[in-house]
């Protein structure tokens, strides 16, 4: 294959990788021609021929962003953790750019880092382009002077506390994807005291509504698990209503909800993960259903106001301290020790424990 090649510009425009093995150019007859780049030794254009720049791409050198190469054609904005005073600061506002050129290679930029602008105070707006999909954990936690921030409709993923002590920003509630996904509670979370989530969601973010200040709280029909950290320290919330088709109720999903007084576990619920009610020191009655498989590590630990609870035959796992410090329990299990798996102090400072069979 000669090692040339001629481009002209009025016909069509290059557009090369460093990474790719193979180049497609579009031809008047609209046919693909495919060349393999790794027979390509030199490219020459004509001496009008115009090839534009992509303004969607931002030199790596010429921004203040930090970036972190994600895979071979993505990459995220990260925090500055190299000890000196933060880049970051000073800012009041910032464009996360679509893409990025890091060496010579150009990355679509589709998720902003873990504590990437935690408590940039001076930060009041951010536009973030439509390529981002995903907003990791406490991505702009404490950047209490921001006021704006439009969040595209393909992000999929809002971490924990994404945007806790941003108590500038507008209260309301993000719900996405058709209507499905509720993303929880942006903005000052100590406004947060009642929330009507739409009927069409079926998914509500882990972390959505952790620390604000509900009192009471309708799922919607369609919710099937409540994921991790969904309620935690939501210390103000006395009473939750769960609808039936709930099948799991993950790790701290009620962490530390020291005022909640009783919860009804839908029929449906088969896992309660680690720590899911640990610190619900009201918690008075509680009925677990029989077909729960799993009670997961500390996932009544320190619920201090218990009385009784009934383990059904069903359960087959209890994590280390699932019950410990839980001291006016008293624990009845439908089933015999040898059938169980039972972790370390899962039972400790309790009143009783009961097996219903030898």
């Amino acid at each position: 294959m000669k090692k040339g090649l001629l481009a002209l510009g009025a016909l069509f425009t290059i557009c090369l990788s460093m990474l790719a093995t193979d180049m497609i150019v579009k031809q008047k007859n609209g046919e693909d021609w495919k060349i393999n780049v790794d027979d390509v030794e030199e490219v020459f254009f004509e001496e009008n021929a115009i090839i534009p720049e992509d303004s969607t791409v931002v030199d790596a050198s010429e921004t203040f962003l930090l970036f972190n190469i994600l895979s071979d054609s993505t990459a995220e904005v990260i925090r500055d953790d190299s000890g000196d005073e933060r880049s970051y600061l000073g800012h009041d506002s910032i464009t996360i750019p679509e893409k990025v050129r890091i060496g010579g290679n150009v990355y679509a930029v589709t998720s902003i880092g873990e504590y990437a602008f935690n408590h940039c105070y001076s930060l009041t707006s951010i536009k973030i382009p439509d390529g981002v999909t995903k907003i990791e954990d406490f991505a702009f936690a404490g950047c209490s002077g921001l006021t704006s921030i439009d969040i595209p409709e393909k992000v999929t993923n809002i971490g924990t506390g994404a945007f806790s002590g941003c108590n500038s920003l507008e209260p309301r509630l993000w719900v996405y994807d058709n209507g499905t996904k509720c993303y929880g509670w942006i903005g000052d979370r100590e406004k947060c005291t009642e929330v009507v989530i739409p009927e069409g969601v079926t998914s509500i973010g882990a972390g959505a509504f952790s620390s604000c200040s509900l009192t009471s709280i309708n799922i919607p029909k369609g919710v099937t698990c409540i994921e991790k950290n969904t309620f935690m320290y939501c210390i103000s919330l006395t009473n939750i209503n769960m609808p039936e088709v709930v099948t799991s109720i993950d790790e701290y999903a009620f962490y530390y909800c020291s005022n909640l007084t009783s919860i009804n576990i839908p029929e449906g619920v088969t896992k309660i993960g680690n720590s899911a009610f640990e610190g619900c020191s009201s918690l008075t009655s509680l009925d677990i259903p029989k077909g729960v498989t799993s009670i997961g590590y500390s996932a009544f630990r320190e619920c201090k106001s218990l009385k009784s609870i009934t383990i059904p035959e069903s359960v087959t796992s209890i994590g280390s301290y699932a019950f410990r410090q839980c001291y006016s329990l008293d624990v009845v299990i439908d089933n015999s020790e040898g059938n169980i798996e039972i972790g370390k102090d899962a039972f400790r400072n309790c009143n009783s424990v009961t097996w219903l069979k030898d």
